[in-house]
């Protein structure tokens, strides 16, 4: 008999917490994009007005509220490419914080209920996770275990 705890709630609520519970500040994560590719980066949560694009020039928010659904996008710092990120939650396939990697399977989703799995996985396979492509990511994820 294998136990499995069931957290009632929103599922980008339960990965903020997930996210916010230790004390690092950046997180990996891996997800599918719009347009069906692979995207893989490290990210923070932090709310910036400014910043500066990775050419050199700062950029200002311009005072806009938020277009997206809080409920179903995370608002992420990408630290790579220095610009705000959208991160769809029905798309995200893993994130790492501290010392921590969770594998997300997506087991129903429908417009009433949204099932998620929340699988812990060995931290060294990390590297592998980011260097992955989108042919072969669901290899590496199914290969992956704790």
């Amino acid at each position: 008999m294998q136990h499995i705890d069931v957290q009632i709630g929103k599922v980008s609520d339960h990965i903020y917490n997930l996210l916010t519970e230790t004390k690092a500040k950046k997180f990996k994560a891996g997800f599918m994009k719009k347009d069906g590719s692979y995207r893989v980066g490290t990210f923070d949560l932090k709310n910036r007005e400014t910043w500066k694009q990775s050419d050199g020039t700062m950029y200002k928010r311009k005072g806009k509220e938020r277009t997206t659904n809080p409920d179903e996008y995370i608002l992420a710092h990408d630290l790579e490419k220095k610009a705000p990120r959208n991160i769809s939650v029905a798309n995200l396939k893993w994130f790492s914080v501290g010392k921590k990697v969770y594998k997300i399977n997506h087991l129903v989703e429908d417009s009433n209920v949204r099932i998620f799995e929340f699988e812990r996985v060995k931290f060294n396979y990390v590297e592998a996770l980011m260097k992955a492509t989108e042919s072969n990511i669901d290899n590496i994820l199914e290969v992956v275990w704790y």
